[in-house]
């Protein structure tokens, strides 16, 4: 049995007091995959703090231990429970997420993971993004408690103070060294993904391969929505946002290779 509208697959995600609700990189990679694909789902929203009671409860498995040493499981968001039969199946994790989709859905919706490019997109992935998503992770650390729901805030203040060993509205002060290192680090990394785009000459530099849409350009889209979270950090450039100041990079290029993904932005 496959999901249908009366019987959808079930996405965890993080909420934030934002318009979309949606906001984390993680939860966008599996949310845009769903909405391309065109499959139903619904959302369950899930605070932080709820995150592993719940899914322990499920049966859905952790996806690493904690870093505190205690030995213990840590459970993250996205997962999703697809009502397969006889059993149906939990998963939690984007990438493996979007693997199981494209498996278990060959015929729904486009491949985005087409003619053999997989492990291309995948060591994409995992170098060139990979260097662009801890610059962006240190400039909105200090944001995203106040998008978050009281406890939901309180837990993430708490545990990202503690892994970074410093009160977490230090982290990146506007104006500061450390500030303006991460933004050069990120528009570093963002000249490398440009390089191996602009390698597509059938995409014309707007898609990793081909002129469709793959799981590689759903992975930075994901990336540059999660940098969307309200900020004041960056008002010496004029802008609200990390997104703000990485729009205007490179004469608008990474604004239009969002443009393709406006449609896709639904949250249900």
């Amino acid at each position: 049995m496959a999901a249908t509208p009366s019987n959808p697959i079930i996405l965890y995600d993080i909420p934030a007091t934002t318009e979309l609700k949606a906001w984390s990189v993680n939860m966008w990679k599996t949310r845009l995959l769903l909405n391309l694909k065109g499959l139903p789902y619904r959302t369950e929203w899930v605070s932080y703090p709820d995150i592993g009671p719940t899914f322990e409860k499920l049966g859905i498995k952790h996806t690493s231990l904690k870093m505190d040493g205690s030995g213990r499981p840590h459970y993250t968001c996205p997962a999703i429970i697809d009502p397969t039969s006889p059993e149906p199946t939990k998963l939690p994790d984007s990438t493996p997420i979007a693997l199981y989709i494209e498996e278990a859905y060959p015929d729904v919706g486009p491949k985005v993971f087409p003619e053999a490019s997989k492990d291309a997109q995948l060591e994409f992935i995992d170098t060139a993004v990979w260097d662009i998503i801890q610059p962006i992770g240190n400039l909105v650390a200090a944001d995203v408690p106040a998008i978050l729901d009281p406890r939901g805030s309180e837990y993430f203040y708490r545990t990202r103070t503690a892994f970074r060993k410093k009160p977490l509205e230090t982290v990146c002060l506007a104006g500061s060294d450390e500030r303006k290192q991460n933004w050069e680090d990120l528009k570093r990394g963002l000249d490398a993904i440009a390089k191996i785009y602009d390698r597509n000459v059938e995409g014309k530099g707007e898609y990793f391969a081909g002129t469709e849409i793959t799981y590689a350009d759903i992975f930075l889209a994901s990336i540059f929505l999660w940098a969307r979270v309200p900020s004041d950090r960056d008002q010496d450039m004029e802008v609200n946002s990390v997104w703000g100041g990485i729009a205007k990079l490179d004469e608008g290029r990474w604004a239009k290779f969002m443009q393709k993904f406006e449609g896709l932005l639904q949250v249900y």
